[in-house]
């Protein structure tokens, strides 16, 4: 009896501290790991039949090993992994900072391996084809600065908005659609925004085009720290923000320097065959002509994407994923050319410093969060609206890209207009909160939508020109479907459950 009380009190410790970071820290060493074995066997038909391996031995033959001895080094980096995740649970001393120490060197080591492996089979390999383009190579610098300067910044950010009461507290602030349960702060998309015009003029530069994008993203970041200012202060002069008709009109002169900087929409599919030309009616002002309806038109599938992305920003984690998986496909999309431009290249640029900052938020901004978007969120949206159509993405690629939260916003509007409502006013029936009504956590809701944005976008990314519009009308029949099928349980289900009693 004692030895199963005593088993049982260690299985409880082992799973308490296993929670406590050291499985996620096990499993992204473990995942090193695999992507090492991975490598060498896509690359093993081109590895020599002898390789360099034994480097501490005398230079010559003596170094030499048969190919096969490279899957040593991934069964090694496991097991560096295993004895460092089970120092991490022997810590009966609890020794200050010894878990991050253990995983900090183990992550060092793991890389130093994968770097041999990669070094070993470029110098003892036939030539082969690299598995990653070189041209998306270039992209990660730009990606990784974002990421850990938003890393950085973030807290520092999150420190500022407790010492200025840019706190949502959930038991003070209301909203229908609020699922808070802790105080958070305000203003990631705020931070987003000023850490993405600041990289992209550091690796872009500044042209017309790009002005425009960053123009507008500074105004809606603007825009988006007053909101979030008069949100948190009750008594503030901003409060007029508040409403969402000054709101709406506020974000179409934030769009104002994107389309007047010629980022237009001038054609879309058309489902019978061939494109419908938009560009029909100019206007002359002064020395300039304006192509009305390419700008009319675009002003208002920019705003509609904001407004898109921002009400998906009801979950915690959920935001930054999407708007961190759009903006990859985006610089996928615009490095799709035979033939690049440097305009695509800089198109890419900016999308993996937009994917970079999302990224970096993550840590932060999932369950339970310690920063808000925000209202700030529009900008991400502006963001990605505009540099889809800079790098002449079609329209139903962005759909797909995000189909779930597009849907989303598609039955909001009309269930909000077909009762009467606002359809600007806030509620808790978007798809999000359905998922939570039925059980689902904070969490497993985020990752839906990250899995849904992936699995979208790479089949707007794959399927062929000729057919993507039938593709995508047809996917978003079927989405839309379940969508609202899940609403319709849901409703059903609460309609014919008992009153609650008091």
């Amino acid at each position: 009896m004692r030895i199963s009380k005593r088993i049982e009190k260690i299985t409880e410790q082992v799973v308490v501290r296993l929670r406590d970071k050291n499985l996620s820290n096990f499993l992204l060493s473990v995942t090193l790991s695999v992507m090492m074995f991975l490598y060498i066997l896509s690359r093993f038909k081109y590895i020599n039949t002898e390789i360099p391996f034994w480097y501490t031995k005398t230079w010559g033959d003596t170094q030499l090993a048969p190919r096969f001895t490279l899957y040593l080094i991934p069964i090694v980096s496991v097991a560096i992994s295993l004895v460092g995740l089970t120092l991490s649970l022997l810590n009966k001393f609890y020794i200050r900072y010894l878990k991050e120490i253990v995983w900090y060197s183990i992550l060092f080591v793991n890389i130093i391996l994968f770097g041999s492996v990669v070094r070993i089979i470029k110098i003892a390999s036939t030539p082969f084809k690299p598995l990653l383009d070189i041209r998306y190579v270039g992209l990660i610098p730009a990606f990784v600065i974002a990421f850990i300067t938003m890393s950085f910044v973030l807290p520092a950010f999150i420190e500022y908005a407790k010492r200025k009461k840019l706190i949502t507290n959930p038991q003070v602030h209301n909203h229908p659609g609020m699922i808070l349960q802790t105080p958070s702060a305000r203003g990631g998309g705020f931070v987003y925004s000023i850490i993405f015009i600041l990289l992209s003029v550091i690796f872009v530069g500044i042209g017309k085009g790009t002005a425009g994008i960053y123009l507008s993203v500074l105004m809606t970041g603007i825009l988006g720290f007053i909101d979030d200012y008069q949100n948190t202060h009750p008594k503030s002069g901003y409060r007029m923000v508040e409403n969402p008709i000054l709101r709406l009109f506020l974000l179409f002169i934030c769009v104002l320097p994107v389309v007047m900087s010629g980022i237009l929409i001038y054609t879309i599919s058309n489902p019978f065959g061939d494109f419908i030309n938009l560009n029909i009616l100019e206007v002359n002002i002064g020395n300039n002509v304006l192509p009305l309806i390419p700008f009319l038109v675009t002003a208002l599938w920019i705003v509609w994407l904001m407004n898109v992305l921002s009400w998906s920003n009801g979950v915690d984690g959920q935001f930054p994923g999407i708007v961190g998986i759009a903006s990859v496909l985006i610089a996928i999309l615009s490095m799709r050319f035979k033939t690049l431009d440097s305009i695509h290249i800089d198109i890419a640029t900016m999308a993996a410093i937009s994917a970079g900052v999302a990224f970096g938020s993550v840590k932060y901004n999932w369950h339970p969060s310690k920063i808000m978007w925000g209202f700030g969120a529009m900008s991400a949206g502006l963001v990605i609206a505009s540099l889809a159509i800079y790098a002449q993405a079609k329209i139903t690629v962005s759909v797909l890209i995000l189909l779930v939260p597009f849907l989303d916003a598609l039955i909001t509007v009309f269930r909000r207009l077909s009762h009467g409502k606002s359809p600007f006013r806030g509620d808790r029936g978007h798809f999000h909160h359905i998922l939570l009504d039925r059980g689902w956590s904070v969490s497993k809701v985020a990752i839906f939508y990250w899995v849904a944005t992936f699995i979208f976008g790479l089949i707007g990314l794959l399927s062929p020109e000729n057919i993507i519009l039938k593709i995508t009308l047809l996917i978003m029949g079927i989405v839309a479907f379940v969508i609202i099928l899940f609403t319709v349980n849901l409703n059903v289900k609460k309609k014919s459950e008992p009153p609650s009693q008091q």
